[in-house]
């Protein structure tokens, strides 16, 4: 079994990997979608947003991998014999700088995920409304044309004369 900082080390290698694997896997799955809704006018909302959270999910890779970076300077601050702390609003931190910007980096990757997924929720749901009332229109639309055409003019004037020769 390895060291503590083996372990660590590991652990910071599997979590940039999923901050790479989540926001290019967002961006890949919506670029994969987008065509189809951009050959839709009435989805224009959503291809905004999908175009939004791409570029949301590719400022979340850039955040990774300076993570990756800093995190590799973090571990060099470690590595030396003297330790110094960040001071950050007069208050002087444990860690030194680069460790706390590397940790930004990481939470600014998830946020980035989190909020083109937000982009794309949002959007989709103001989408389905508008994209259900059309469909309802449209098949309303076409059943009227349907019921006003009659296919065959003397079955409707002996439905007619039928319906006339029964009172009530």
């Amino acid at each position: 079994m390895g060291t503590g900082r083996e372990t660590r080390a590991t652990i910071d290698s599997e979590t940039v990997k999923g901050l790479l694997l989540i926001n290019g896997g967002g961006a890949v799955a919506l670029l994969a979608f987008l065509p189809g809704v951009l050959q839709k006018p009435e989805l224009e909302t959503l291809a905004r947003a999908i175009i939004w959270s791409v570029f949301t999910f590719q400022i979340g890779l850039v955040c990774a991998v300076i993570h990756n970076r800093f995190r590799r300077k973090c571990s060099l601050e470690y590595a030396k014999k003297e330790l110094e702390g960040c001071v950050f609003f007069g208050k002087k931190l444990k860690e030194p700088c680069i460790c706390h910007w590397s940790i930004g980096f990481m939470w600014g990757s998830i946020a980035s995920f989190v909020l083109a997924g937000v982009f794309v929720l949002a959007a989709g749901l103001s989408v389905v409304g508008i994209t259900a009332q059309t469909e309802i229109k449209s098949n309303n639309n076409t059943s009227s044309k349907i019921s006003n055409k009659s296919p065959n003019k003397s079955l409707s004037r002996k439905n007619n004369a039928l319906h006339a020769s029964f009172p009530g």
